[in-house]
């Protein structure tokens, strides 16, 4: 699959507690390569590192990194951006041989030499460097992602056909999509590629994370399902799934007349069809502004359509497959709903094109932000040029000040008690009037209490007659959100006589609009601000509402087009609409909900396009006004030079000032130009046409300090730190045994056949036995068979011993008895996921030694991913013990990792041992549960380890290959626990013996020899 050729899931509209995670600890670049780097450049040389990797992601000066090569021209320029990474290619991460030159293109400024990594012939995700040289021959950059200190197979021990059986099969029982409420139609998918990759973990997010050999999957229908699935070569486990669907001169219009039946699509224009001819309003917009973005990319940028070579640019209107009212890019074609049809909204899924053709941007976290800015970029940028559907567009806004086409912003500031006093994350609820809090409402709280029953197992969840209303009836009434619908909270609050309803969100997220109707005003709040009012039984609180200001619709998104009914973004203040406007906004979406926050962190790569348009003060710092054209300029060369897949903010504000760099003093610049008309054959024009761009006047000194300016007003370069980003587990797993030598294992448990062959025991305040441990197969991250120890979310009471209510118990399941190897480091590892109420509920292992008493793992025996938490005062019977507890950062989600143990540290060679995995819960709330999976004893040894299979030569027979370091000794054959026979390996490590046709599982087990590890494997074959 072509990097290059990948999108994101691009829907137009985004439908616990956490610890802190233990960091992934990132390889360092080398500083004596780095000297050199230095030493060989003309002039300073500003260097950056690539946040996943630690190695460094960009290399620039303003002079010549080598400048004792010339290149006056474009093969002289690829020549010598090749010498310079087959010197430094280390510095990035990447050896030298592992750089391909991919393409070479040209543009204002020079050349770009594109290299992607691959690594023994296998093409490394996402794997790409690119080379900027100057039109004067200087290389004045490199950057962009390398997967580094690579050492793992190449061969898939899962073939293709199966990965992509899986594949489809995942995609089919549930696609990737950004909107979790989304009916998808899965009809038609097929597997469209299927790529064998190294596959860098984290990459997206710019987390650290271990590299693996990776089936890399495109699914498709090519209509509702467009996704790409990654999984383990080695397992089949998926590691990443992301839609690619995007939600925007030939062109063609398709009608689908809102039925999923393909037999009702119609092709109602084509190009030279008289326009508008029947079309209706939704279908000539459509028509409309594709050409008119084809147009612009065309005339200002010399782009012919989205690929570069001309490809038809296809819509479908009325789509019913696509969620409505929506639009989409499905890698095919844009797809619209009735309404959903303005030339912001059709420019912008045809940005989704342009930017799948160019820059690739992954679809996923600071990338995928990127990736929806820049359709929202270029929508705007059509809006602003034709002549249709402007009514204030053309009015420019005062700093901060939010359109009054916008909803009215809300302020709730608890005032009382004290300590927990403070302004909260606020939404107002569909159903409040626009002008309710316009005079401001001093609110007196109280927490409403009813039955903790079937409709709703809290006590403060609002869901059935409150069992306080004297208490309530004239005071606004707080519950917690969740088990029963908004309506009947609502509904509850009013037959109590509340004046008014607040609602606790039970998620870190931001607080939403709340649905249904009401005759008193309601308001949702952030989840911490709830907790603590609950907590407190009572508050006071004003809310007020800030008018909105400005008469302009200018950097509004999808503001006319009618089934919204009104805009859904707002680029020049986006926390108008609840969105970032700059990195450390409370309103920064951490969680991975929406792909990563695509549609919100989006505004703050929108903001930096506004500002940059417009100018204007913020975050203390002042943007000067480039003008629309001098930022798309720009933002074009960003996008098709500097931008690689997994690009993020700091990536993007760097190249942004590299690219005005690049650009400084160039004559050859041109303005946006649409074009007029173009007529059709058929009768009447359509807008937009071939047309001489005007010369855009030169990019200066100020330009650029006004891209920098605006790089520090919206925090581009920073990191996101409250969202707290990283896995619980560390996710850079070290090889189990060192360089020259080889992994022997002597246990292995996969949990395929359930927890067969485990034992458990289980202790409880009240009885019974907690909650068992379970085989799974449907967790998400691992698909294959896990065991399960359940912490259930919505049961159970913190009442202590004598509530019959409290769940608080300890679950165990215990390993058989396994005895410890004899070779060199032995290990215990294991892989889990881990989702639990942080410092309440979680897991450990503890062991008994030759048939003694259950005791901890010492701390000191974990080599990686020790337990680092603990459970608190009133926990359980895990209380004050390490633990893994909790999720990780942002979310109710647990990436899988292993856990290494030194057997040296728990019991000597020959003890037999058994492992009990403890999930210990106090008595209410939870989170999900703690997955285990490949729990592993093994040693280290300097022998080879051999691989043994089995095939059917020829009629009656069986051959046994030990394939290793010319292994020679004995096979000993045994089937359903009956000895077939001792056998020699031949000279060409081979033994044969009879059988009978069909097919048979034999346990092989090899004597070993002086070069070769003994081992025991089943193989199966069917004799012929």
């Amino acid at each position: 699959m072509k990097l290059g050729m990948q999108g994101i899931s691009l829907a137009l509209v985004a439908a616990g507690m956490v610890v802190t995670p233990i960091a992934a600890v990132a390889a360092q670049p080398d500083s004596s390569a780095i000297d050199q780097l230095r030493a060989d450049a003309d002039k300073t040389v500003t260097l950056k590192k690539e946040g996943a990797t630690g190695q460094i992601g960009f290399v620039s000066t303003k002079g010549d990194l080598m400048p004792d090569v010339a290149a006056d021209g474009k093969s002289k320029a690829a020549a010598k951006a090749r010498k310079y990474l087959d010197k430094y290619a280390p510095v990035f991460g990447a050896e030298a041989d592992q750089l391909d030159q991919s393409k070479v293109t040209t543009n204002p400024s020079g050349w770009t030499v594109e290299f992607k990594q691959e690594y023994e012939g296998v093409p490394v995700f996402g794997g790409v460097l690119k080379a900027h040289v100057d039109k004067a021959g200087d290389l004045t950059s490199v950057n962009g992602f390398a997967a580094p200190s690579l050492d793992l197979g190449t061969t898939p021990k899962w073939s293709k056909e199966k990965a992509s059986a899986k594949a489809l099969d995942l995609v089919k029982a549930k696609p990737a999509d950004a909107h979790a409420d989304s009916q998808v139609n899965t009809l038609g998918v097929e597997v469209v590629e299927a790529d064998l990759n190294v596959y860098r973990m984290g990459a997206a997010q710019g987390v650290s994370g271990k590299s693996l050999l990776a089936w890399v999957i495109e699914v498709s229908n090519k209509s509702t399902v467009r996704e790409t699935v990654v999984l383990d070569a080695a397992n089949g486990k998926p590691v990443n799934r992301y839609s690619m669907i995007h939600s925007a001169n030939e062109r063609e219009l398709i009608e689908k007349h809102n039925t999923p039946d393909t037999a009702d699509d119609a092709t109602v224009w084509v190009e030279n069809d008289a326009f508008p001819g029947t079309l209706d309003q939704d279908q000539q917009n459509e028509v409309a502004t594709t050409g008119e973005s084809y147009w612009l990319f065309q005339n200002t940028f010399g782009r012919d359509s989205y690929d570069g070579s001309g490809a038809k640019m296809v819509t479908v209107n009325n789509d019913p497959g696509i969620s409505c009212p929506n639009a989409n890019w499905n890698g095919a074609t844009t797809n619209y709903c009735s309404g959903v049809t303005s030339d912001d909204v059709v420019a912008h899924e045809w940005g989704h094109a342009y930017t799948e053709h160019t820059s690739g941007l992954i679809y996923q976290w600071q990338s995928g932000a990127l990736n929806e800015a820049y359709s929202d970029m270029w929508g705007n940028a059509v809006d602003f040029l034709n002549t249709r559907e402007n009514t204030t567009d053309d009015v420019i806004r005062s700093d901060d000040a939010c359109s009054t086409s916008s909803p009215a912003r809300v302020k709730f500031e608890i005032t009382a008690p004290e300590d927990i006093a403070g302004l909260c994350q606020v939404a107002s609820a569909s159903w409040t009037a626009p002008d309710a809090f316009a005079t401001p409402v001093n609110a007196s709280i109280v927490v409403a209490r009813d039955a903790a029953n079937t409709e709703g197992p809290s006590e403060t969840d609002g869901c059935t007659a409150y069992s306080n209303a004297a208490d309530v009836a004239g005071k606004w009434a707080y519950v917690d959100r969740g088990t029963c619908p908004f309506q009947i909270k609502a509904d509850n609050a009013v037959a109590a006589g509340a004046a008014g309803l607040v609602v606790g969100n039970n998620t870190a997220a931001a607080p939403n609009p709340m649905s249904g109707t009401s005759t008193i005003p309601g308001v949702m709040i952030d989840m911490a601000h709830g907790e603590k009012l609950r907590t407190a039984g009572s508050a006071t609180a004003t809310i007020s509402q800030t008018a909105n200001t400005a008469e302009s619709e200018r950097w509004l998104v999808g503001e006319d087009s009618t089934a919204f009914g009104g805009a859904i973004r707002d680029m020049w203040n986006p926390t108008c609409y609840g969105d970032p406007g700059k990195v450390s906004d409370e309103e920064y979406h951490c969680d991975t909900s929406d792909a990563g926050g695509v549609h919100s962190n989006s505004g703050v790569i929108n903001h930096h396009f506004a500002l940059l348009v417009d100018g204007g003060a913020y975050n203390d710092v002042t943007v000067p006004s480039i003008g629309l054209d001098k930022a798309a300029n720009l933002i074009w060369h960003t996008q098709t030079n500097y931008l690689t897949p997994t690009s993020g903010f700091p990536e993007y504000a760097q190249a942004m000032v590299t690219s005005c760099a690049d650009l400084a003093g160039a004559t050859n610049l041109k303005k946006l130009t649409l074009g007029t008309s173009t007529p059709q054959s058929g009768g009447g024009v359509t807008p937009g046409g071939a047309a001489e761009a005007p010369a855009l006047e030169p990019i200066t000194a100020a330009d650029c300090a006004a891209v920098a300016a605006a790089n520090t007003a919206t925090e581009l370069a920073d990191e996101p730190v409250q969202c707290n980003f990283g896995p619980l587990l560390d996710q850079d797993t070290p090889a189990i045994c060192g360089e020259g030598t080889n992994e022997v294992s002597t246990y292995t448990e996969t949990f395929e056949d359930g927890l067969t062959g485990w034992s458990q025991d289980a202790e409880a305040w009240n009885g019974g036995n907690g909650f068992p441990w379970e085989a799974r197969s449907d967790i998400e991250g691992n698909e294959t068979g896990v065991a399960w120890g359940p912490d259930p979310a919505d049961l159970g009471s913190c009442g202590g011993r004598n509530d019959p209510d409290d769940l608080t118990s300890r679950n165990g399941l215990i390993s058989p008895e396994i005895t410890v190897p004899a070779g060199q480091t032995p290990r215990l590892t294991f892989d889990h996921s881990v989702r639990t109420e942080a410092g309440w509920d979680g897991g450990n292992v503890k062991v008994s030694v030759n048939g003694g008493d259950f005791a901890l793992v010492d701390q000191a025996a974990y080599l990686f991913n020790a337990p680092a938490g603990a459970l608190g005062d009133g926990s359980g019977f895990l209380e004050g013990q390490p633990v893994w507890t909790g999720t990780d950062g942002g979310e109710f989600t647990g990436e899988w990792g292993t856990t290494i143990v030194d057997l040296d540290a728990v019991a000597d060679a020959g003890d037999t041992v058994k492992f009990r995995f403890d999930m210990g819960r106090d008595g209410c709330n939870g989170v999900e549960g703690w997955a285990i999976d490949n729990v592993s004893v093994s040693y280290c040894t300097e022998k080879a380890v051999p691989e043994i299979t089995a095939e059917s030569p020829k009629k009656g027979k069986v051959e046994i290959t030990v394939d290793g370091e010319r292994a020679s000794g004995e096979i000993v054959v045994t089937e359903n626990g009956k000895r077939i026979g001792r056998f020699g390996l031949k000279k060409d490590e081979t033994a044969t013996f009879r059988a009978s046709r069909g097919e048979h599982t034999y346990q092989v087990a090899y004597s070993g020899d002086r070069k070769n590890e003994a081992i025991t494997e089943t193989v199966t074959v069917r004799v012929k």
